[in-house]
């Protein structure tokens, strides 16, 4: 998502336009780890050919170190889609102690579990929500990148500022700041926001306000939920925007 505001528009309205439950994952999860799981998990419902395993047997075989982390994946899966209450415990318990390896597997197939459960007890249409960032509770996790203008290093007292309104204006908005990084000629934000709140105007306040005393922040800036830029993919993105 960039500084557009068609763009968030779009993404509100369409999260905003859903009736049903909705779950939202809370582990950052790459969006390909993602994909790989739906796809598996899909091939395997479809797979008539596998004979059934008592959830009691794949319990043991999951936590078992005999298992190899492709046969653990598998368990997950069948646990996670079962809808019972004892596979779910299960996977509740194992995504608090992974294998290093199979942390996002875990993630995604305790929230397919927890679905499973809710909509087998319940009526209610269950929603599944997930970025590459993901969530807490009913907000998303956003990365948001800003520049100074034309690059300029950022004076301690324009440093101070950007310290004080970010926070204030996030929190005005209903938004909970988890990383402030204020460098050289740049910020990085992550934050979490209700996905019904105005996501850009919040952002936007917090430059107008520091812009009153210098005018130093750049009104353009990057804001996404896919995942969390590394030095290297700022650097890029300055250069990019600076041409």
């Amino acid at each position: 998502m960039k500084n557009n505001d068609e763009v968030f528009k779009k993404f509100q309205d369409s999260i905003e336009g859903m009736k049903g439950h909705l779950h939202i994952l809370e582990s950052s999860v790459p969006v390909e780890k993602q994909m790989e799981y739906f796809n598996f998990s899909e091939n395997v419902k479809k797979d008539k050919t596998v004979k059934p395993i008592p959830i009691e047997d794949q319990i043991e075989l999951l936590n078992t170190q005999d298992s190899t982390l492709e046969e653990k994946k598998y368990y997950m899966v069948m646990l996670a889609g079962s809808a019972d209450v004892t596979a779910y415990r299960a996977l509740e318990s194992y995504a608090k102690n992974p294998e290093p390896d199979l942390s996002d597997w875990a993630a995604m197939s305790l929230m397919e579990a927890r679905i499973a459960l809710e909509a087998e007890l319940s009526d209610e249409k269950q929603i599944f929500i997930s970025t590459g960032l993901g969530g807490k509770d009913d907000k998303l996790r956003f990365f948001s990148l800003f520049k100074s203008n034309d690059l300029k290093p950022f004076s301690d007292y324009q440093k101070e500022l950007i310290q004080r309104e970010f926070p204030f204006y996030m929190e005005k908005h209903g938004g909970i700041i988890e990383e402030l990084e204020v460098e050289e000629n740049y910020v990085t934000l992550v934050f979490l926001i209700d996905f019904s709140m105005n996501i850009k105007q919040s952002l936007d306040e917090a430059i107008i306000e520091c812009n009153q005393y210098g005018d130093f922040i750049n009104n353009s800036f990057l804001i996404t939920n896919v995942k969390v830029y590394n030095k290297e993919e700022i650097q890029l993105e300055l250069e990019k925007k600076s041409e």
